[in-house]
């Protein structure tokens, strides 16, 4: 089923290590681009800001979310963590549920017919449980909220420049062969510019996809770089000061300021 507005995409999380990345490649693709951002963190975005449109709102902030998403195609949500902060209000639930519950409410009373998730294929050493849970309970609720959906279980993402990188490609080319994909692949470490290029594969697509789940595979698979590349207006994948390899909020999102209360 062909749906409007299929390559206006919507992204929350967009200043995130992987959010930087996929709006990067979702531009390099000719997807027009809007991304949800707090007044305080739209200088992460850097020289992005040119090739994409901004908008005022706050994932914990039902009210700020109202109309925002509407005569888009789909909405990327990419806002989580796997470092949760109970003092500041910031437990598991609040960081990874609360936040897609909102996002999806947004894009369902805005029309939006497709919605990604981007969740985790399996808990990472030294973090809770509840990490892993709440990602599963956000899932759970999108399955139930009407929309097409596409669900992202992706593993560690990594950039060969990060302390340890050589290694974690090293190990992600392992998981990537034939031999080993099925036991291993879907834990193998990910380059964060394939998973960044697979998602954005995901998303534009010009009939309205069936709901599914993707694994580190399908983002590999997706993600490969074309051959032949037409050359944009320059831009840099990461602008100057974004989130670096070492910093403690690699795997999948942002940490937030102290959320308001979303009653």
């Amino acid at each position: 089923m062909a749906r409007r507005h299929w390559n206006r995409v919507f992204v929350t999380g967009g200043t995130s290590f992987i959010g930087l990345r996929t709006v990067a490649a979702l531009i390099d693709a000719g997807a027009d681009v809007t991304v949800l951002v707090r007044p305080d963190h739209e200088e992460r975005l850097g020289a992005l800001r040119r090739h994409i449109r901004l908008v005022s709102g706050d994932v914990w902030n039902i009210a700020s979310l109202k109309g925002r998403s509407r005569g888009h195609g789909v909405v990327i949500h990419l806002v989580g963590s796997v470092r949760a902060q109970p003092e500041r209000g910031l437990t598991f639930q609040q960081l990874n549920l609360v936040s897609a519950r909102n996002a999806i409410g947004m894009a369902v009373s805005d029309g939006v017919p497709y919605f990604i998730l981007l969740s985790a294929a399996y808990k990472p050493a030294g973090v809770s449980y509840e990490y892993v849970r709440s990602k599963r309970e956000a899932e759970e609720y999108l399955r139930n909220s009407g929309l097409r959906w596409g669900i992202v279980r992706a593993p560690m993402v990594f950039e060969r420049a990060q302390r340890g990188g050589s290694l974690f490609a090293a190990v992600s080319a392992i998981g990537g062969l034939p031999v080993v994909r099925v036991l291993f692949g879907r834990r193998a470490p990910l380059l964060v510019d394939i998973a960044a290029r697979g998602l954005s594969q995901i998303a534009l697509q010009e009939d309205l996809p069936r709901s599914r789940i993707y694994y580190a595979n399908d983002l590999r698979r997706l993600g490969r770089p074309p051959k032949i590349k037409a050359a944009p207006e320059p831009h840099p994948a990461a602008p100057p000061g974004a989130p670096s390899g070492d910093n403690d909020e690699i795997p999948f999102g942002w940490l937030p300021g102290p959320p308001p209360n979303d009653d």
